[in-house]
C-alpha cells in the first residue's frame, strides 16, 4: 500500500479535506482502492463515498451488490447503489455491452458528484488496464494521439492505482485476508479486451516478464509528448481554420506550410468538430481531404456523418449536408453624421462615405440577387457575385460577409472595401461614419 500512497503524494492526486466519490464494483481493483482511501481517510480528513453500479447483465450482479454494501457497512463508508439496464442502453445507442456499461457508469459517477457538490472521482485502473488499452487501440488502428496513457489526474478523475500491476493488487489483498468478487465474463475471450488480457499479454510476458510495466511507461511517455504537441497544434489550428457554428474553412495554402503531422491533425480535428464526434473519423477521411486540395475549385467529396468537403479557391470547406446559411447578421452597423473626419482613423470596421449620395438609406444584411458594386475611378459597375469570384472569395464565405447596402447598390463590403460611388471627394459636403460592431462572442 505504501507504493500507492507515495504515488498519490508524488502526483498530488489527493489533498487534505478532499471529497472523494469512489467507484466500487466489488472486484479486486476497486476493493483495494477503497482500502487505500480508508487508510488515508483519518490522516487527511477525507470525505469518502462509495458508488456501485448494478448493470443487470449477469445473474451474479445481485450478489456483487450485496458484497459491496456489506463491505462498505463494515468499513463505515457511505454507499449508494444505482441499477441501470445496460442492454437497453446498448440497443438505444448501438453500442457494445462493454461500451454501454462504461457510458452508464461515468454518467452516474458525474451525476452523483454534482449532487455531492463536487469533489474527485476515484477509479481503479491499474498498469494492466493501461497496457490493455494501449494494445486494444493499436489493434483498432489508432494514431499516436490514441496511444497516450490514461492520466493519473484527469480532473475530476483520479487513478491512484496506475503504479500497480493487477498481480500486486491481488497479492496484497490475499496477504491482508481480504476477499473480493470475480466477474466470470472476464474469462470470455469473445470480448476483444479479454483476448488481449488472457492471451496476448501472457504471450508477451514470455518474452519479457515486465511487459505490462514497459507498455504502461511507453504509453505515459507518448501522453507527455502529446501534451506538448497539443499546445503547438492549438496555436496553428486557430490560425488556419476559420469556424462558425456549422462550418470549418481550412486555408490549405497556410496548412501546407506546416509539418506533415500538424497538417494531418488540423484536418482531423476540423472533421471531428464538423461531425460533432470523434468516433469513426479515420485516416482515410483525412487522406480524402488532402486529395481534394489538389482538385479544381468547386469539387466536392462526401464524408461520414452527412459531411461534405468542398474545394473553394484556397479553402477546403467542411459542412453538414443541407446546412443553411445564416440569415441574421451577427453584428450592428452604427451610422453617425459628422462634419469633420480628419481625426478619425479609418479601419476595416470603420469607413467614412459621402452622405448625400445615399438614395434609399443604408441596411446591414447579407447578399441578395441583383446586388452590384462600383469600383475604380471610372466608376465601373460589376455584379457582387462577379466581384466575389474575381476576388477569389470562397462560395461559402460569400454568404457570411456583412454588407452595408443602399438598395441593391453595395455601399461597403465590410472588412474589404467601399464602393467608389460613395467615396468622399473634395465635393463632399456631408459625411457619414459607418462602424461595424460585432456582437459579443462572435469572433
Amino acid at each position: 500500500m505504501e507504493k500507492v500512497i507515495q504515488f498519490i503524494k508524488n502526483r498530488s492526486l489527493i489533498e487534505e479535506n478532499d471529497r472523494i466519490l469512489v467507484g466500487v464494483s466489488g472486484g479486486a481493483d476497486s476493493v483495494y482502492l477503497l482500502r487505500v482511501l480508508c487508510a488515508l481517510q483519518e490522516k487527511m480528513n477525507l470525505s469518502i463515498k462509495a458508488i456501485h453500479v448494478n448493470h443487470q447483465i449477469r445473474k451474479e450482479a445481485a450478489g456483487d451488490q450485496e458484497f459491496v454494501e456489506t463491505l462498505c457497512a463494515r468499513w463505515k463508508v457511505p454507499c449508494k447503489v444505482v441499477s441501470v439496464d445496460v442492454k437497453k442502453i446498448a440497443k438505444k445507442y448501438k453500442l457494445t455491452l462493454e461500451e454501454a456499461g462504461r457510458k452508464a457508469r461515468y454518467e452516474i459517477f458525474y451525476k452523483e458528484r454534482d449532487a455531492l457538490g463536487g469533489g474527485k472521482i476515484a477509479v481503479a485502473h491499474h498498469q494492466n488496464d493501461q497496457a490493455e488499452t494501449f494494445l486494444f487501440r493499436i489493434a483498432r488502428g489508432t494514431g499516436i494521439e490514441g496511444a497516450g496513457a490514461m492520466k493519473a489526474f484527469d480532473d475530476p478523475l483520479i487513478r491512484p492505482l496506475l503504479c500497480m500491476k493487477k498481480a500486486e493488487i491481488q497479492e496484497e489483498l490475499i496477504n491482508a485476508g481480504q476477499d473480493w468478487v470475480e466477474d466470470a465474463t472476464n474469462e470470455d475471450n469473445a470480448y476483444a479486451r479479454n483476448q488481449i488480457r488472457n492471451q496476448i499479454i501472457p504471450l508477451m510476458e514470455e518474452v519479457n516478464s515486465r511487459t505490462v510495466e514497459h507498455i504502461a511507461f511507453l504509453s505515459e511517455d507518448i501522453q507527455e509528448v502529446m501534451e506538448y504537441l497539443k499546445t503547438v497544434l492549438e496555436k496553428q489550428y486557430h490560425k488556419i481554420v476559420k469556424r462558425d457554428e456549422e462550418r470549418r474553412l481550412i486555408d490549405w495554402i497556410d496548412l501546407k506550410k506546416q509539418d506533415l503531422w500538424i497538417q494531418k491533425q488540423i484536418v482531423k480535428r476540423a472533421l471531428e468538430e464538423t461531425a460533432g464526434r470523434r468516433k469513426d473519423i479515420e485516416k482515410r477521411h483525412v487522406r480524402d481531404v488532402f486529395s481534394l486540395m489538389e482538385k479544381d475549385s468547386g469539387k466536392q467529396i462526401s464524408l461520414p456523418y452527412q459531411m461534405v468537403a468542398e474545394k473553394s479557391y484556397q479553402y477546403i470547406i467542411l459542412k453538414k449536408k443541407g446546412c443553411e446559411k445564416k440569415q441574421q447578421v451577427q453584428g450592428i452597423l452604427r451610422q453617425e453624421k459628422i462634419q469633420d473626419f480628419s481625426n478619425i482613423l479609418e479601419k476595416d470596421c470603420i469607413k467614412i462615405i459621402d452622405y448625400d449620395k445615399i438614395e434609399n438609406g443604408i441596411q446591414l444584411r447579407y447578399r441578395k440577387p441583383g446586388d452590384f458594386f462600383v469600383f475604380g475611378t471610372e466608376g465601373r459597375k460589376k455584379s457582387l457575385n462577379r466581384f466575389f469570384i474575381d476576388e477569389k472569395i470562397p462560395r461559402e464565405m460569400r454568404d457570411q460577409i456583412p454588407l452595408a447596402a443602399d438598395g441593391n447598390h453595395i455601399v461597403w463590403i465590410v472588412g474589404r472595401r467601399v464602393s467608389s460611388h460613395y467615396q468622399v471627394s473634395d465635393k463632399t459636403k456631408q459625411y457619414l461614419k459607418l462602424e461595424f460592431i460585432r456582437e459579443k462572442g462572435d469572433e
